[in-house]
């Protein structure tokens, strides 16, 4: 296995100041987010940041984006628990820029967890679009499925399967995005862990992976469509080389500006390789050309010769969603004090006996694919009647005129959001479910009676104080 420095050593010809290059690999890599405008103004959110002592610097490359230095917790915001703001790597912006989704348009995200560029697409496509999300991993599908939910998106369907054969239909999406796993090289300034070189198997593994899922992409989009090939990673053998042995003749790689950001083009030539020459129009971005990560990105327009990859059969059985019974969307709607009418604009499906999903009317479950989310989930069904869930209240507190808990101070509202019960007096709330808010802020569902607040915040989202 290379060490570090060997791994590192080997891209210096490559860049056009190697020293710099160096540097930035052992420096701090700011931490960067974006304000989700479904949920919040951005001026509104960095006015809070701003009085917790986060001190945002625009991104200038990206109206909405924001770094921060320094930065030890980004996720133990009150804003972050109410969906105000994603985090994510300010370089990984690039793909979906590249990428230049349209209002209304049918996209996939072949690789989606942890799901930041679906939610980026997401919002790029509106009400009238739509996403689907696939990922292979089944441990990664909760993080994705909690991204969707927490940023309030509708328009979204979560699919499980090998992006190498997914049976989505072929020629039939105006774009497609394949963030592709890769050795992640381009991320040894993250703070997590240490950075270990792959091991030289490993890497033919994921470079044949790579060629596989990029032409499962191209199959994918409709002639004229877009695909884009991402990865956090230096190496020409996972990205130029890649497109060298995927494109063939169904698609090329055509060049595409990100004003404000520095960039090299893609190479030609590699150890003795030599690939096709329009490879020169992706963009390789250094981390020391923009203080950033590193990352690689191409846009690749589809032709119009035919395509078609092996696909295969569902990897698992899972209940089917079907159209759901209005009538516990009527109970909830009538212990939260929303409109009818406001609730039938969207559709409702059921899953099993346990969920109810909501999503937009033109969302529907896929044929032939294992759908794991649909929307969002709305509520659960339980002993004592419909159980709202937390993100499910978030995207509806603005219409909820009923059944809601206000805290008293923050100290109240982080006892909540970290799971704990508290006394309190809610003057006119009837004994049940109800939601809960600090503020601005809608912070999720809980259950009151005899004078105690219980909070429901899902586990995986309670931060914990002190």
């Amino acid at each position: 296995m290379a060490s570090w420095a060997e791994t590192f050593a080997q891209y210096l010809p490559l860049v056009d100041d190697p020293s710099a290059f160096l540097s930035a690999l052992s420096s701090p890599l700011p931490v960067s987010f974006w304000v989700n405008p479904l949920k919040a103004q951005p001026e509104v959110c960095l006015a809070y940041l701003q009085s917790v002592g986060v001190v945002p610097e625009p991104v200038s490359w990206y109206p909405g984006a924001y770094r921060v230095r320094g930065w030890e917790r980004p996720g133990a915001t009150l804003a972050f628990l109410a969906g105000w703001y994603y985090v994510q790597e300010e370089i990984a912006l690039t793909a979906v820029v590249a990428l230049d989704p349209q209002p209304g348009e049918r996209i996939v995200d072949l690789c989606a967890s942890p799901g930041g560029k679906t939610a980026q697409i997401a919002l790029k496509v509106g009400p009238q679009g739509l996403v689907v999300a696939n990922e292979a991993q089944m441990d990664r599908l909760s993080g994705l499925r909690a991204t969707v939910d927490r940023m309030g998106l509708l328009n979204v369907v979560v699919t499980w399967g090998d992006g190498r054969w997914v049976p989505l239909a072929e020629g039939q999406w105006d774009r497609v995005l394949l963030d592709a796993p890769c050795t992640g090289e381009g991320t040894v300034r993250k703070p997590v862990k240490s950075f270990k070189a792959a091991p030289e198997g490993f890497r033919r593994t994921v470079q044949a992976l790579q060629k596989k899922l990029l032409q499962r992409a191209l199959a994918l989009a409709k002639p004229g469509g877009v695909v884009v090939y991402s990865t956090c990673t230096f190496s020409p053998d996972e990205n130029e080389a890649v497109l060298d042995a995927a494109l063939g003749d169904w698609g090329y790689v055509e060049p595409f500006e990100i004003p404000g950001l520095q960039s090299a083009p893609g190479i030609t030539a590699w150890q003795g390789k030599s690939f096709r020459p329009d490879v020169v129009h992706a963009k390789r971005f250094w981390p020391h050309l923009n203080d950033t990560g590193g990352f690689f990105v191409a846009r690749i327009r589809r032709t119009d010769v035919p395509l078609a990859t092996e696909t295969r059969p569902l990897s698992r059985k899972t209940p089917a969603f079907a159209p759901a019974s209005w009538e516990p969307v009527d109970t909830l709607a009538q212990r939260f004090g929303i409109e009818p009418e406001l609730l039938q604009r969207y559709r409702f499906w059921q899953r099993g006996n346990r969920l109810l999903w909501v999503a937009l009317p033109h969302v529907r479950p896929l044929e032939g694919v294992t759908v794991e989310g649909l929307g969002m989930p709305l509520l659960q069904h339980t002993p004592r009647g419909p159980k709202p869930k937390t993100f499910a209240l978030q995207f509806l507190a603005p219409r909820i005129r009923a059944s809601v808990v206000e805290l008293a101070d923050e100290a109240a509202a982080w006892r909540f959001v970290s799971g704990q019960s508290q006394n309190l007096v809610a003057e006119g709330v009837s004994p049940g479910y109800v939601l809960v808010r600090f503020g601005a802020f809608a912070l999720g569902c809980g259950l009151y009676g005899r004078g105690q607040l219980h909070s429901l915040m899902p586990k995986a989202l309670q931060v914990q104080v002190g």
